[in-house]
Parts: C-alpha cells; structure tokens; sequence
C-alpha cells in the first residue's frame, strides 16, 4: 500500500498522531502510550470503519508470512489479534489455555497483565497453578501479538516479566521458543527499569 494513503487514512482517526519516515508510518495512540511501525510493503489494504463506539477507526491487514493480520486503530485503543499458544512453545510442548479472544484491545491486554502482576503479591489469594499457567500463557500471546503487528509494548511486558520471576519457575508449563525478538523487547524492559519504575 502506498505511504500517502496509509498516513491519510490513520490521519482520519482523531487523536492519532501518524507521520512517514525510514520507510514506515507510524501511528503513536496518546491513549495507549505506544506507537503502531507499519512497512506499507507488508500492508495489504487499509479501510475506515466504525468502532463499537460510533468513533471513527481503521482497520489495517498487515502481512506476516503467509497470514494477513488484523490491526484496528481507533480514538483510544487499538486491536489485534494474539499470537498462537503453540507457536511460542518448544516444538510438541503441551498446550492447555483457555479460549483466546480473535481479537484483543491493547487497554485490555494491559489492564489484565497488570493485574496478574499485581495478583501473585496478594497473601490472601490462593492461584490454581494450571489456571496460573494458562493465563500466563495467554498473556504472553496477547504480548507476540502486539509485537506482530509493529507494537512495542514495554511496559505491559515489564507485568508480565515482574510476574514469570516472581511464579514462572513454579508453573506447570512449557519451556518458551528462542526469539530474538522477545529478547529485544525484554532487554528494552530491562532499560526502562533503570529509569523509572513501573507503576502502571
């Protein structure tokens, strides 16, 4: 899709704050804190349409591979869709979630991250380890997902890593897949802590 008409129409949602350079648009959502980095090489079309709302937002189709992905930018939030359970595991690891949104708004994956965080400090709540495990899980698909569609989000990573050190080694659950994307998102989690420390 061409540049112009990628920045025009994300221009359209209001709020959005879109400009063009090195080959990308960028779609910084104040709302969220984080920034949408699309190739226009890897999106496949583009249209407006209505949130659940009544507030204007677009649907983009961003290719990975052979699958096209869904991202919705709207006013407040964008949407997306979690990355496969079993695409994050060790190859034949079992799998047991729960069922997983198609699509998943950006506040949510960052309120329900955060409120694990917050969960495994409470004394007075006793987590069923297998449900622990699967939420885990899950949250770290909401995390790939994001990743996926050109997000970059740190400071719901920042939850879910606070959370793994503090349960992860306990959990009935499969080893994770190298990814040196993770990684990256990882050593930017690490970063941001020695500025400040995440309370939200």
């Amino acid at each position: 899709m061409h540049s112009d008409e990628l920045v025009r129409l994300l221009s359209g949602v209001p709020g959005t704050q879109v400009s063009a350079e090195s080959g990308l648009v960028t779609a910084y959502v104040p709302a969220i804190g984080d920034t949408a980095r699309l190739d226009p090489g890897d999106v496949l079309g583009a249209e407006e349409i209505t949130a659940p709302t009544g507030a204007p937002a677009v649907e983009v189709g961003v290719r990975r591979g052979h699958e096209q992905l869904p991202l919705i930018v709207t006013v407040d939030d964008v949407a997306f869709m979690p990355a496969y359970a079993a695409d994050l595991l060790v190859k034949d690891a079992p799998v047991r979630v729960p069922a997983v949104p198609h699509l998943v708004a950006y506040s949510e994956m960052h309120r329900d991250v955060r409120a694990l965080g917050r969960a495994v400090d409470d004394p007075e709540l006793e987590l069923d380890q297998d449900m622990l495990a699967a939420t885990v899980l899950v949250h770290r698909c909401f995390l790939a997902g994001a990743v996926r569609v050109g997000l970059w989000p740190v400071r719901v990573a920042a939850w879910w890593e606070y959370t793994f050190a503090r349960v992860g080694a306990g959990l009935p659950l499969a080893a994770f897949r190298p990814d040196p994307t993770w990684d990256r998102l990882m050593a930017d989690v690490t970063e941001a802590r020695r500025h400040s420390t995440p309370s939200g």
